[in-house]
């Protein structure tokens, strides 16, 4: 399983430098997110930022992408839908195997997640949702590219379940879910536990790891990935027993310097796989 750095970990600092930081903390990649290129003109500005991580000797393992296929705009929908397709098809000219992302933002409350996204949804949303998804789906088969979904606070796949029901819809199996505990676990208390992930089986493509303090209403990421209130043990010997990932991202959405966390989480994160191969051993 590859270790990928995410690049939003370091988006207040220059593209050569996430890559620079990447190969001296050791991780096996990255995931190039917004924040490090223009999405208006992703062929040059990717092929750029392939080329500067072969300087370094890192690769681009995921090229981020950010919907709005839920919004009330049919051009804005169709528009970032096609810059989806854009990044899909330059992901498949540079070998890059995955796109993750989301549909976009619902919001009725800034400040309590738990009443956007899937809460505040009706079944328009997640039918714009879809159709979008199947699109992309269909186009990510011909390109040899996987379309992923990460359950992302705010939007109408912000829990596992929400993101089961879009992919129901969706019915496309280049379309896959990336889960991220530390996004849901403010929404629902029984998504606290790892076997929720039984609703994501064979459909889980992509992960990610970070942690979080919860609040009234919200979390706060400033935190280390080593602490906080989310398992990473637990939850990574849940995703081993339902087979696997072959890339997983570790992301540090606090402010302050991200350097110490970024430097041990390696370490951590392939400890914690260690520890997760041998629970889920003992529970077969």
């Amino acid at each position: 399983m590859k270790l990928l750095m995410h690049g939003y970990s370091l988006r207040h600092y220059p593209l050569g430098h996430v890559f620079a930081m990447a190969r001296r903390f050791g991780w096996d990649g990255i995931e190039l997110v917004h924040f490090h290129f223009d999405e208006e003109r992703i062929e040059e500005e990717l092929e750029a930022a392939v080329a500067l991580g072969a300087r370094y000797g890192v690769p681009i393992c995921c090229v981020g992408y950010c919907g709005r296929f839920t919004d009330d705009d049919a051009d804005l929908r169709d528009h970032s839908v096609i810059l989806a397709e854009r990044a899909i098809k330059a992901c498949e000219r540079h070998n890059i195997p995955q796109v993750n992302g989301w549909a976009g933002d619902l919001v009725r409350d800034l400040d309590d997640w738990r009443r956007n996204g899937s809460a505040a949804a009706s079944h328009v949303h997640y039918e714009r949702a879809a159709s979008a998804y199947r699109r992309l789906g269909t186009l990510a088969s011909e390109c040899g590219v996987t379309v992923c979904v990460e359950t992302h606070p705010n939007a109408v796949h912000d829990t596992v379940a929400a993101t089961a029901r879009l992919l129901d819809l969706v019915d496309e199996p280049s379309v896959v879910a990336t889960p991220d505990p530390s996004n849901f676990y403010i929404q629902d208390e029984a998504e606290r536990d790892p076997a929720v992930l039984d609703a994501l089986a064979g459909r889980i493509g992509y992960f990610h790891v970070k942690n979080c303090l919860p609040g009234t209403g919200q979390v706060s990421f400033t935190v280390d990935t080593a602490y906080g209130v989310i398992d990473n043990v637990a939850w990574l010997a849940k995703l081993t027993a339902l087979g696997g990932v072959p890339r997983l991202a570790v992301e540090y959405c606090g402010e302050g310097d991200p350097h110490p966390v970024l430097a041990a989480a390696p370490g951590y994160v392939r400890n914690c796989l260690d520890l997760a191969e041998s629970l889920s051993n003992a529970q077969r």
